[in-house]
């Protein structure tokens, strides 16, 4: 549960910490446009890629400190097929094993917690211009396995495949069939916003 501290009488801002890959990054300045103005936002400089580089890495980024709510993904990095590889970087059976690390960590810290879905892929167009391989199917399973794991540890969770999957891709993606335009990283920023600050609202 979140719970607001009073300092001096006062309500205190409250502190969100947002972990994720380049989609993360790109949208960011979004998220902060659109913030409620009683909270602010940290997160890592560098893109957090992978739940594997997320597992290594989640309590360096979040240090010590306490956060009331941590908004996170990670997938796209997972279910690449590196060139030559005949498997993802990570398998849909290691993804899970380490999104339950995570979550389990997490779940300790006492913050509210946010997941969210990977985004949908042109796969043709990526495909075909990327020496790596990735294939939504893919992203569809380790979706559908990470909300699962996400209901298990009672996280709220931000469909951002669904709601990116209600636009016409070609209007927002990028050439590389992935990455986002400055519309879509509006959308996505906005996405992200709004289901930090519905579920920040609790505490007023």
């Amino acid at each position: 549960m979140l719970t607001a501290l009073k300092i001096s009488g006062r309500e205190r801002k409250l502190r969100v910490f947002l972990i994720g890959d380049s989609i993360r990054l790109n949208s960011e300045k979004y998220v902060v446009k659109n913030l409620s103005k009683d909270s602010y936002l940290s997160s890592p400089s560098e893109n957090c890629e992978s739940s594997i580089k997320v597992k290594e890495n989640l309590d360096s980024w979040l240090s010590r400190e306490n956060f009331d709510l941590i908004h996170l993904n990670c997938g796209l990095h997972d279910v690449r097929y590196n060139p030559g590889q005949k498997g993802p970087v990570c398998s849909k059976k290691r993804y899970c094993e380490n999104l339950e690390s995570i979550f389990g960590r997490l779940a300790q810290r006492g913050s509210s917690v946010i997941w969210a879905t990977s985004t949908p892929i042109d796969e043709i167009v990526h495909n075909a211009v990327k020496d790596s391989r990735r294939f939504l199917k893919d992203i569809i399973e380790y979706n559908m396995a990470s909300i699962e794991l996400a209901k298990k540890y009672n996280f709220r969770v931000n469909d951002l495949y669904n709601k990116t999957s209600t636009q016409v891709l070609s209007d927002i993606l990028l050439p590389d069939g992935i990455h986002f335009n400055e519309v879509g990283n509006a959308k996505i920023g906005t996405w992200i916003s709004n289901a930090i600050n519905e579920t920040l609202s609790l505490l007023r």
